[in-house]
């Protein structure tokens, strides 16, 4: 008997799966196991990269610092990472703002880098170091579950707080309390002789305007830097 005309005439030609049926239809559907694992190993890598990358456009972003409203803590050029999308902050987090500023007239948005003084609840009072007379400005603090005005240890700043410089408005109102409102918070800048903020026209900030948290700063000319700029080619600049 020829054996040809032994076999079955239904048989089918084997036909060579697609990596993509490998993973897709063997392993997830009917679990058999791959004529390639390094194939399978390779698209599960592909798969977790690309959901990583994902997942990191879409909650963090890279900025840029411009001017030196955060010095020491940021210098001019250096990058920090934000996470967005954050519901709550606290004291001593470096946040980045988007305000409306007008330019001959025309209205537009801009960023700026601050750090978070007082939050919902917490009363401020900034006053005159009497003891130095040089204009020294010394700032107190009575948090929402406190009854009394403790000082305010900030060891980040760049100098002490002076009367007279770009952050103190002319106007300034020294000794009078300020009471950050439900949904705002008060911030300054680390360099307080030039940083424009809450102590200025704007006054407190809404949370809502906040626009992410920095959670790492990238120092200028890193390997890390080098690395976050080619994956987020349009940065944003902070002021």
């Amino acid at each position: 008997m020829n054996t040809a005309e032994s076999q079955p005439a239904n048989k089918k030609k084997k036909v060579k799966k697609q990596p993509w049926q490998i993973v897709i239809k063997d392993r997830f559907l009917t679990n058999e196991k791959p004529d390639n694992p390094y194939i399978v190993a390779l698209l599960y890598f592909f798969v977790f990269f690309m959901s990583f990358l994902l997942v990191f456009v879409c909650f963090f972003q890279l900025c840029e610092v411009h001017k030196e409203s955060m010095m020491d803590t940021l210098n001019n050029g250096d990058h920090v990472l934000l996470l967005k999308e954050v519901s709550s902050y606290k004291r001593g987090d470096i946040v980045v703002i988007t305000k409306d500023v007008k330019v001959n007239n025309v209205t537009t948005k801009t960023n700026i880098i601050k750090r978070v003084i007082g939050i919902p609840g917490d009363t401020l009072r900034f006053v005159l170091d009497k003891e130095k007379n040089d204009g020294t400005v010394i700032l107190y603090i009575k948090k929402a579950n406190e009854s009394e005005f403790n000082l305010y240890y900030e060891p980040y700043i760049k100098e002490p707080m002076k009367k007279g410089t770009a952050g103190f408005p002319s106007d300034f109102a020294f000794d009078k309390d300020i009471v950050v409102v439900e949904e705002h918070v008060f911030v300054m800048g680390d360099n307080r002789a030039v940083s424009e903020d809450s102590r200025g026209k704007d006054g407190l900030y809404p949370i809502s305007s906040i626009y992410g948290k920095s959670i790492m700063t990238v120092k200028n000319g890193s390997a890390l830097e080098f690395l976050l700029k080619f994956l987020y080619r349009d940065n944003n600049s902070l002021y």
